[in-house]
C-alpha cells in the first residue's frame, strides 16, 4: 500500500486545489439530479427531491437523540465524511454544482476519480464553501467513464445541478458487489487532521486498497454512543467493522476504567446483535502525546488494558469474529500531525495513510 502514501502526498503537493475551468466542446444540457443513475455511496439515508440530491450518514432519529444517548454533536454528524457520488457517462465535460446544507462547515474538499484513478481535486475554503460551488472537469478517458466524486468530510453539501454534453447521457453504473465496511469512532476516524477531505481519511484509503463498500459512522468529539450502536440495525449487513473509540471518554468525559468497560461492553453487544455476521475489530487507543487525564489521573494505557480484557472475555465466550488491534502498537509519533504540535491525538495526512497501510495488513473480510 506504499502507493497510497505517495499518491496522497503528490495530490496534496501538485494538484490544483481550486475550481477548475474547461472550454465546452459542445452544448451542455442539465441532468435531473434526482436521477437514480447518480448513485450515492457511503450514506444510508438519501433524499432525492425538490431539485436536489442530499444525503446523510445518520438517521434523523439518531441525530435527534438526547445527548446522554447520542454522545456526539449533531452539527458535526451532519457532515459528509465517506460519502461518494458515482455515475457513468461518455460526456467529455462534466459540470456539477453543490450547495452547503445545515451542519458544521470547515471548508469543502472534493476529489474526482475516473475509472478508479484520481484526476482532480477542488478545494473551497472560508466563504467560498458557504455558497454554491461548481466543479467542472474534463473526461480524461474520452470515452464511457465511471466517475466517483468524494464529498467533504467536514461539511454537509447537496448536489443541485449537473450538466453533461447534449449527446452524452448518464448510463447505468455496472459494478460488482463489494464487501461492506463500517468505520465507527470519533474524530480520528471522522478525519480531523486531513482537512475536510474524505479521500485523505484512513477509512477511505483502506476501502480503496481492499475494494470495500464503505460507510463512515464516526463523529468528531464522539464518545461511546448507544444511539449509533442502535442505528447499526438499519445499516447494510457488514463484512467488516472497525471501532476506534474511547479517547474522548478518557480525556473529556472523565470516565473511570470500570465505567469505560461497562459502556463499551453494552455498546459492543448492541453492535454485535445488529451485525451478527460481521468481523469486528476493536482498536485500542492509538498513539497520543497525552500522558493522562489531569482531573482523574487515568492514563491511556489503563483504557487499552481494559479493552484487551473485554475483547478476550468475549472471545472466550465464543465470539470468534471479534478481534483486538492494539492501536498503540501500529502507530507512533510519525502518525500525528506535524503541522499542529499541540494536537495530542489526530493523524496528519501522512499519518492517516500509514494507519490505513497497517490496518490493511490485519483486516480481512
Amino acid at each position: 500500500m506504499k502507493w497510497i502514501i505517495l499518491a496522497t502526498i503528490l495530490v496534496v503537493l501538485n494538484t490544483t486545489v481550486a475550481c477548475k475551468s474547461a472550454d465546452a466542446q459542445s452544448a451542455m444540457k442539465p441532468v435531473n439530479v434526482t436521477d437514480k443513475l447518480i448513485e450515492v455511496k457511503g450514506a444510508n439515508y438519501v433524499f432525492r427531491d425538490d431539485g436536489l440530491l442530499a444525503f446523510s450518514r445518520f438517521s434523523e432519529e439518531t441525530l435527534d437523540a438526547p445527548m446522554n444517548e447520542a454522545m456526539f454533536n449533531a452539527d458535526k454528524a451532519r457532515t459528509n465524511s465517506g460519502i461518494r457520488l458515482k455515475f457513468k457517462t461518455g460526456s467529455s465535460l462534466v459540470r456539477l454544482t453543490f450547495k452547503p446544507m445545515p451542519g458544521q462547515n470547515r471548508g469543502c474538499e472534493f476529489a474526482v476519480y475516473q475509472n478508479e484513478e484520481q484526476t482532480d481535486v477542488f478545494n473551497f475554503k472560508g466563504d467560498r464553501s458557504k455558497t454554491k460551488m461548481v466543479l467542472e472537469f474534463k473526461n480524461a478517458q474520452a470515452s464511457e467513464t465511471l466517475f466517483e466524486v468524494t464529498m467533504p468530510s467536514f461539511a454537509n453539501v447537496a448536489l443541485v445541478d449537473m450538466e453533461l454534453e447534449e449527446d452524452a447521457p448518464l448510463m447505468p453504473v455496472d459494478e460488482k458487489d463489494q464487501p461492506v465496511y463500517l468505520a465507527i469512532g470519533n474524530s480520528i476516524t471522522h478525519g480531523v487532521g486531513q482537512g475536510s477531505a474524505t479521500y485523505l481519511t484512513y477509512p477511505y484509503l483502506l476501502s480503496k486498497e481492499m475494494g470495500l463498500d464503505y460507510y463512515n459512522l464516526a463523529v468528531g468529539g464522539a464518545k461511546i454512543s448507544p444511539a449509533i450502536a442502535r442505528m447499526t440495525a438499519e445499516m447494510p449487513q457488514a463484512d467488516i467493522i472497525t471501532i476506534l473509540i474511547g479517547y474522548n471518554d478518557l480525556m473529556f468525559n472523565d470516565k473511570s476504567v470500570d465505567e469505560y468497560s461497562s459502556a463499551y461492553l453494552s455498546y459492543l453487544k448492541s453492535i454485535r446483535h445488529n451485525q451478527p455476521k460481521a468481523t469486528i475489530y476493536c482498536i485500542t487507543l492509538t498513539h497520543t502525546r497525552a500522558v493522562a487525564n489531569e482531573r482523574t489521573g487515568i492514563k491511556p494505557d489503563e483504557f487499552r488494558t481494559a479493552l484487551k480484557h473485554l475483547v478476550y472475555q468475549l472471545q472466550s465466550e465464543g465470539d470468534n469474529r471479534l478481534h483486538l488491534i492494539e492501536g498503540d502498537k501500529i502507530t507512533s509519533e510519525d502518525n500525528l500531525r506535524a503541522d499542529v504540535l499541540s494536537d495530542q491525538v489526530h493523524f496528519g495526512i501522512k499519518g492517516a495513510a500509514l494507519f490505513a497501510e497497517e490496518l490493511a495488513k490485519i483486516v480481512s473480510p
